[in-house]
């Protein structure tokens, strides 16, 4: 009997075969937006899906969803299966990135799409590699009961991990990539703080 990884190679098989597009990744991110502007993060990990060093640079709280991610249980009441993965996904990044309980989700819920098409060569056997890596960012509004505050949250404000950046001063942060700042921004849209 296949395995799940082996099951999805497959299918990632078949859906080439036809010229289609498949997915290497898929992030779904936060844009916390209180009165002073949206939260972000300082990136401390060094290492990224294309090789580059990106520590120190500004982006948004979230990462990658995982298989565990589809087949959660049921969380708040009146989510689809499909917000289900989306609540579960930003519900581990933003407690581990940010130190803040995700509570529930706006409804309707809002979010902004993008993608990236991209060759690269892998790290270890050199090979050369295309990615197609789409993202979601999900605004969230902090004093709309989505969100709770943990001490571990105080801490990395205090530190400088985390700062609310004025929406004016968006254009000189030092972002991780163009498309982290297109879903920051087009989430600011999406609720008027932009």
């Amino acid at each position: 009997m296949a395995t799940e990884k082996e099951k999805i190679l497959a299918e990632c098989s078949k859906t080439l075969d036809k010229g289609r597009a498949v997915a290497t990744g898929i992030g779904v991110f936060a844009v916390v937006v209180n009165e002073a502007g949206p939260l972000l993060r300082r990136r401390i990990e060094k290492d990224s899906l294309y090789g580059q060093d990106l520590s120190g640079k500004w982006e948004m709280t979230g990462g990658g969803a995982e298989l565990p991610h589809f087949t959660v249980k049921p969380g708040p009441e009146g989510l689809s299966n499909y917000q289900q993965s989306i609540f579960a996904c930003l519900q581990q990044e933003l407690q581990e990135e940010a130190g803040l309980k995700l509570l529930r989700l706006p409804q309707p819920l809002s979010f902004v799409p993008a993608w990236l098409w991209r060759p690269y060569e892998e790290k270890e056997s050199k090979e050369q590699r295309i990615s197609i890596d789409l993202a979601f960012s999900v605004p969230l509004i902090w004093n709309d009961g989505y969100l709770e505050e943990t001490s571990d949250f105080k801490k990395k404000l205090q530190r400088g991990e985390l700062m609310f950046v004025p929406a004016r001063e968006l254009p000189n942060i030092d972002i991780v990539s163009p498309r982290t700042r297109f879903l920051i921004e087009e989430a600011l849209k999406l609720i008027g703080s932009l």
